[in-house]
C-alpha cells in the first residue's frame, strides 16, 4: 500500500466473525521498539501503550467496530511511517468458554512517497511567514548567521585563551632556564 506525504491513510483490517473483539493490537514489528500503533482491550483504547511518534496520528475508522471492522486511520504520515504494520486481534465467542479465544494476525507493507500531499504543501505555503513577513527560509538563514557568529566568538576566545598560556609557559620556562645556567659551574 502506497501513502503520499502528509496525507491520511486508512490502513485496513477485517476479520468475519460473530465473536466478541476482547483484544486489538496494531503494530509495527519491524521497529523493535516498544510500543503500539494502537491498542484496545476490554472495550476501550489505551493511549498509554503508543509509541510516541503515534500519539495523537492513529483512530479507528469505525469506533464501534461493526462487521468486524478494526481498520486503523493514520493521520499526516511521514517517511518514517514507512514499514510493515500488524493487525492482531483477539476474538472470544461469547457462547462459549470466557477462555476459549481464537486470535487472528493480517498485516500490511505501507511506502510514504515523497510526493508532498496538497493539503500539507497548502499548509507551508499559508505558514511559511512570521509576523515580520519573513519567509522559514529567511528565518533559517537568520538562525545559521547567529549560529555561526557564536561559533566565532567561542573559537577566538579558546585561541586567545591557548595563546596567553603559551606566553606563559614560555616565559616561565625562559626564567627557569636562565636560573638552571646562574647554578651550573663553570
Amino acid at each position: 500500500m502506497q501513502a503520499t506525504l502528509g496525507a491520511d491513510v486508512t490502513l485496513q483490517c477485517q476479520i468475519t466473525t460473530d465473536e466478541r473483539i476482547s483484544v486489538l493490537k496494531w503494530s509495527r514489528p519491524d521497529l523493535n521498539t516498544d510500543g503500539y500503533v494502537y491498542f484496545y482491550r476490554n472495550k476501550r483504547s489505551y493511549e498509554n501503550y503508543q509509541h510516541p511518534s503515534f500519539h495523537g496520528r492513529v483512530k479507528l475508522r469505525d469506533p464501534e467496530m461493526k462487521d468486524g471492522d478494526v481498520s486503523v486511520i493514520l493521520k499526516n504520515v511521514t517517511f518514517n511511517d514507512t514499514g510493515m504494520y500488524e493487525c492482531h486481534i483477539a476474538v472470544r465467542n461469547p457462547v462459549r468458554s470466557k477462555r476459549a479465544h481464537t486470535e487472528i494476525s493480517h498485516f500490511i507493507e505501507l511506502t510514504v512517497t515523497g510526493e508532498v500531499h496538497e493539503n500539507m504543501l497548502e499548509k507551508h505555503i499559508m505558514e511559511g511567514e512570521d509576523a515580520d513577513g519573513n519567509t522559514e527560509v529567511e528565518q533559517v538563514e537568520a538562525q545559521t548567521i547567529l549560529i555561526v557568529a557564536a561559533v566565532a566568538v567561542v573559537i577566538a576566545v579558546v585561541i586567545a585563551v591557548a595563546v596567553g598560556l603559551l606566553v606563559l609557559l614560555l616565559k616561565r620556562n625562559k626564567k627557569h632556564h636562565i636560573l638552571l645556567r646562574k647554578n651550573q659551574p663553570c
